[in-house]
């Protein structure tokens, strides 16, 4: 406690200082939550509360225009464009007399070298891979041209791309002044070389302290932008985050344990806001655990069974309703309720084409009174599978006994805390055990990206509203793969000779004797390339079946975003994809 009331009697001294800062606009104190994040490059972060702290100082082609508090998708640095009949050429004009915020000229060909760095397979960028929808992508250039006297960018698709605006408004793909970017995102935490076009410049960076940001006058768009500056102060700690809230320290916030909902609403009316969010929580599996209970050696199918059968049993209404409380819905599969796939614009509902894999996570079983119709399902999955066990599904007392215990890992918050104490629950209620590890974000991103992970909580808001943002995760070449679905050991070392190949091997499809990379990437890529929009819906369906049938995902829940804003904050714009737009808030 006397750490949480040092940070906030510091916060609100911040904040004191700051509104005095600048004579031309105050400065809006927030806390999203998520810690220090893992990279502050464009290219190379892949978490939603970096890309919003990226979003300050940067912008892409596309961008948001908001008007009372409604966000609509605008041309940013472009100031328009023209897409071929044919749906594969789109001409961007940027906006006259672009610059960086360092004050130099910003011309179209800095996009091309931008885009050309981030889908270099030799930088890594975990979304490297979102440039293959443009022609020359595996080559040593885009199909991207210049034209500095013309202020013109000429983009060759491969194939017509749905979301290729959408793309042009992504982190990934706002440019980066490439001369002074290095290939590990140093230069992204240094204020002088954290050089954007968005509407705030970087002054500060101070790991697990505070990153400050003052108006960019170089912005295209300044004068609009009501705000003299944003601090946004890092920390994990839900708890410090509200007492900073309440405080008056910071004026938003977006992580809160949810037990506290109740009080919140009661206490500060209006003031807590539940926004809508395409995303969904899930548990990931690492396929190179091996789940073989002693004696035995299972195959990869067999294996599959196990992690779906682990998933079965969490009670996801009970979750929603009694831990996380925030109006969230219950996941009957991995795609969320909001997305789109091109033909149809909610993917989930009745008389679709869609699975519901947990169709029956609330209904308790007539037969088996203990036990949800899903838990019998995830029991019965067990036994048929050869685990030992003692008590019955009868008597409600059955208890796995040889179920190897496998590593839980997750990034410390008190909504993350209590969905894992409350799956860590449903999994004991069967004997069946889980080690628990907290991790700070960073380095639970790192752990999971090098492949050193058993299983851990992982949430996937989109960047797009597409399948495709939801399928891409898990192909072979993706950087958030972190199941290792079509990918090698990495830093794993605990498998056994049984599992060593389990994600590079023919393991995978209908009858499990495809490869990753034959049964599942190659869908996608034809779902990115398919123009016809219910042809396309089916191989969306399909490609979902695939990914679910490997029981790498127990999706949990669809996310909806609780936020907390003060009553004197105009004009913020939450979108469902996460991006919280400050261009054109103010405080009043």
């Amino acid at each position: 406690m006397k750490k949480i009331l040092t940070l906030v009697m510091a916060l609100v001294l911040a904040m004191a200082l700051s509104l005095t800062a600048l004579a031309d606009g105050e400065i809006v104190n927030v806390m999203y939550g998520g810690g220090t994040p893992e990279s502050m490059d464009p290219a190379l972060n892949s978490a939603s509360t970096g890309s919003n702290l990226i979003r300050l100082a940067f912008a892409g082609l596309m961008g948001n225009r908001v008007v009372d508090g409604v966000a609509t998708k605008e041309p940013e640095l472009a100031e328009s464009y023209t897409i071929s009949e044919d749906g594969l050429v789109y001409t961007f004009t940027l906006r006259e007399g672009l610059k960086w915020s360092d004050g130099s000229d910003f011309y179209a060909s800095d996009v091309v070298k931008s885009w050309n760095r981030a889908a270099d397979v030799n930088l890594g960028a975990a979304y490297g891979f979102l440039f293959d929808v443009i022609d020359g992508y595996g080559t040593e250039s885009l199909n991207v041209v210049a034209d500095d006297a013309a202020r013109t960018l000429t983009v060759t698709l491969k194939a017509p791309c749905a979301y290729f605006l959408e793309l042009c408004g992504f982190t990934t793909f706002c440019p980066v002044k490439v001369d002074v970017a290095d290939a590990e995102g140093a230069w992204a935490t240094n204020p002088e070389t954290f050089i954007g076009t968005g509407p705030f410049k970087m002054v500060s960076y101070k790991v697990d302290d505070v990153i400050e940001y003052v108006k960019n006058e170089n912005y295209w768009n300044a004068d609009e932008v009501k705000l003299g500056g944003v601090n946004a102060y890092l920390s994990e700690d839900s708890v410090a985050i509200l007492a900073a809230y309440e405080a008056g320290a910071v004026s938003f916030i977006q992580t809160m344990d949810p037990a506290e909902f109740e009080r919140l609403n009661a206490t500060y009316p209006g003031e807590l806001q539940i926004k809508e969010q395409i995303g969904t929580y899930y548990v990931l599996f690492n396929v190179h655990k091996d789940l073989s209970p002693e004696g035995k050696a299972f195959s990869q199918a067999e294996q599959s069974k196990a992690r779906y059968a682990l998933g079965l049993m969490v009670n996801r209404q009970d979750l929603v309703d009694y831990v996380t409380m925030g109006g969230q819905v219950a996941a009957t599969g991995f795609y969320p309720v909001a997305l789109g796939d091109g033909a149809n614009g909610v993917v989930r509902g009745e008389g679709n084409l869609y699975t519901e894999w947990y169709a029956n996570t609330a209904v308790y079983s007539e037969e088996y009174p203990a036990y949800t119709m899903d838990q019998v399902e995830g029991a019965k999955i067990l036994m048929d599978l050869g685990y030992s066990y003692t008590g019955a599904l009868e008597s409600g007392d059955l208890q796995f006994t040889d179920v190897p215990v496998f590593e839980f890992a997750f990034n410390q918050n008190a909504t993350n805390s209590a969905i894992v104490q409350y799956v860590q629950e449903c999994w004991n209620i069967f004997g069946i055990q889980a080690t628990i590890n907290t991790e700070a974000w960073a380095t639970l991103q790192t752990k999971l990206g090098n492949g050193d992970a058993e299983a851990s909580r992982m949430g996937w808001v989109a960047d797009f509203n597409d399948c495709v943002n939801f399928l891409e995760i898990f192909i072979s070449a993706s950087g958030n793969n972190y199941p290792r679905l079509g990918q090698d050991l990495g830093d794993y070392t605990r498998n056994t000779e049984n599992t060593a190949n389990a994600g590079m091997g023919a393991n995978w499809g209908v009858n499990n004797d495809q490869t990753w990379a034959e049964c599942y990437d190659a869908l996608v890529t034809a779902i990115k390339n398919e123009t016809d929009a219910a042809k396309r819906a089916e191989m969306c369906a399909e490609a979902e079946n695939i990914l679910m049938a490997t029981g790498a995902v127990a999706p949990l829940y669809y996310y909806t975003n609780p936020v907390m804003v003060k009553p004197n904050v105009q004009n913020l714009a939450v979108l469902p994809t996460g991006d919280i737009v400050w261009n054109y808030a103010s405080l009043q």
